[in-house]
């Protein structure tokens, strides 16, 4: 079978009065160009315009009549040789779906041998032959059993591996290991060990400033309560001679309940005070 195309000569190419047709265009294009419409003369600007607009179309049409003239003989020809593509399409097709049954069946019988070698290789319980571990190139004709079985080897002592390292982890070791037997991910295990560590690192912080909070609470009403209490006034005995008084500068660090504590003793025990003056440098 040969598809044999009998010599034929090409259209030859379309001649009309390009040069000619061109320049005659261009020049009346360019009066346009410089023209400038006016409430006066739109009408004409419309007219115009559907001029040329006749003119293009006519050329359009011109070029569609020659193309279809010219593509004729070879949509002739590509129906033809479609028609027998189409011929050709039904063994093919009833040939493939026979190749895919083949290879399916063969497939099958490989992955069944691949089970057998990951249930006699003794994976921990909780490895299963699923997505994380099965590759589907291993089902290519050209992927040997061998290779197979070194890829599984190998898979196998990564996990163990894996699981010994997390297991020996100072923090978080068994939801580690959790993690990791669920997902395989010893990068994902390590990035919750983390997670948690954090958590429990703001938990104790929280819970030191919540003590600290309550520290300064208890401290600031004991002040309060030390505040609320009697002001001791110093005796004064009626016939004792009144003893000589002085300024004495002092200084002392106070919150505010405690200079408020000061001041209602000082008014109480008629204690005369003043601010000390600073002098500047």
């Amino acid at each position: 079978m040969e598809l044999k195309v009998k010599e034929y000569k090409l259209p030859e190419p379309i001649q009309f009065n390009f040069d000619e047709l061109k320049t005659q265009i261009a020049e009346k294009t360019e009066q346009y160009t410089k023209l400038v419409y006016t409430d006066d003369n739109i009408k004409a600007a419309k007219e115009d315009r559907a001029d040329l607009n006749r003119l293009k179309k006519a050329l359009n049409d011109e070029r569609l009549r020659r193309q279809r003239e010219y593509l004729a003989p070879f949509e002739q020809f590509k129906k033809q040789i479609d028609e027998v593509i189409a011929i050709i399409d039904k063994p093919v097709q009833a040939i493939d779906t026979q190749i895919k049954a083949y290879e399916q069946i063969k497939q099958d019988e490989k992955r069944a041998a691949i089970e057998d070698m990951f249930k006699n290789m003794f994976f921990p319980e909780f490895v299963k032959l699923d997505e994380k571990i099965f590759d589907p190139r291993w089902l290519n004709a050209t992927c040997s059993m061998k290779s197979i079985e070194e890829s599984l080897l190998k898979t196998k002592e990564e996990i163990i591996t894996n699981i010994q390292t997390l297991a020996g982890l100072p923090s978080y070791s068994h939801e580690a290991v959790i993690y990791y037997q669920r997902t395989l991910d010893v990068t994902g295990a390590l990035a919750k060990v983390r997670e948690l560590s954090e958590i429990e690192a703001a938990k104790k912080k929280m819970l030191q400033k919540a003590a600290e909070d309550a520290q300064a609470y208890k401290e600031y009403q004991e002040a309060l309560d030390k505040a609320a209490e009697p002001i001791p006034v110093i005796p004064v005995t009626p016939d004792a001679p009144a003893e000589p008084q002085m300024w004495v500068p002092f200084e002392a660090l106070l919150n505010s309940t405690q200079a408020a504590a000061l001041k209602t003793f000082f008014n109480a025990n008629g204690i005369e005070f003043r601010p000390i003056k600073i002098k500047e440098n």
